[in-house]
């Protein structure tokens, strides 16, 4: 029984130069693990929460499926790297690691899809809008879901028709699944950012609340959006190279990061205890952090002879969500 000899190379052998195979995978793995410490530090400074139940659960598992794709992602590139180092054979088909990774990305786009149109439906006050808007972009987040878990199953059951030998049918499910969480992200950012603007004021501290909510629902609406934009045009255009899995790796860390930094963007929004302000109507407005009520008291009207304008009343701003209120 004949065996082949296996020559290790000699101390001048320069190597192979894998970089434009292997280098977008490697780099993206790196900034995944950075993204993913983030997130775990976001998580540490979420928990404990007094928020609901329900939304700490769905922040739980965000936290540990981000985790555990980090380390799929890692798993997959020792095995591109390592095991078989200088051989092209490996990308005859994707890791198994790569395509359960992906499979991750699935629960946290689609939980982030739903979150963000149930937020919507509690900001809009009434109206056809209140379930039209909502509505779309939990549409736009499932049709997302339903092409990524078409992905999945074909990284598993056509896994050597991925990466050098792209398949129509994974780019087809690709391009849903990507274009329509853009379209979701897209319609949630815009409707949020416009429904909560509509509640401006005459009092300035209100006004300020509302702008710096807008400022963090714009910067993630953003960043999202424009990871799977990117994805898209990078994917569509360079089918023969790997530099869509640069972004491919990143886009759970992408969207657990957002989900956690608007969660615990809301401490900036409570940082004082209690505001006055005074309108013209000879009103004052107190907010009580504690009770999370902006309440209008009546104050002496001097025109009046001393007595005490009418309309007094209260409006509860409630900040316990991620950026719903009630009017």
């Amino acid at each position: 029984m004949s065996t082949t000899a296996v020559v290790a190379p000699s101390m001048n052998w320069p190597g192979y130069d894998m970089s434009e195979v292997f280098a977008p995978l490697f780099l993206g793995s790196v900034v995944s693990l950075v993204l993913s410490g983030i997130t775990v530090m976001q998580a540490y400074m979420y928990f404990p929460s007094k928020d609901k139940a329900l939304l700490q659960i769905i922040a739980a598992g965000m936290a540990i499926v981000d985790i555990v794709s980090a380390g799929l992602i890692s798993r997959g590139v020792y095995a591109y790297l390592v095991p078989n180092f200088g051989s092209m054979l490996p990308l005859a088909s994707i890791n198994p690691a790569l395509s359960a990774e992906c499979s991750m990305s699935i629960f946290i786009v689609f939980v982030s899809h739903l979150f963000f149109a149930y937020q919507m439906y509690n900001v809009i006050a009434q109206g056809p809008a209140k379930y039209v808007m909502p509505g779309l972009v939990a549409f736009f987040g499932t049709v997302s879901f339903a092409g990524a878990i078409g992905c999945v199953v074909t990284m598993f059951t056509q896994n050597r028709n991925i990466l050098t030998d792209r398949s129509y049918q994974f780019s087809v499910f690709v391009g849903i699944a990507k274009g329509a969480a853009a379209v979701a992200d897209i319609i949630a950012t815009a409707g949020l950012c416009f429904y909560i603007s509509k509640g401006n004021s005459a009092f300035k501290k209100t006004n300020s609340m509302i702008k710096r909510l807008i400022g963090y629902i714009l910067q993630r609406g953003i960043l999202v959006t424009l990871i799977q934009i990117m994805f898209l045009i990078i994917f569509f255009t360079t089918s023969t190279k790997f530099a869509w899995l640069a972004l491919h790796v990143n886009v759970t860390r992408i969207y657990s990061n957002t989900f956690f930094a608007m969660l615990n963007g809301r401490a900036s929004l409570k940082t004082e205890k209690s505001f006055n302000v005074a309108s013209s109507s000879n009103k004052s407005a107190t907010y009580n952090n504690d009770s999370q009520e902006l309440k209008f008291i009546a104050v002496p009207n001097s025109n009046m002879g001393g007595s005490f304008a009418k309309g007094a009343g209260r409006i509860k701003v409630d900040t316990s969500a991620a950026y719903s209120y009630d009017a």
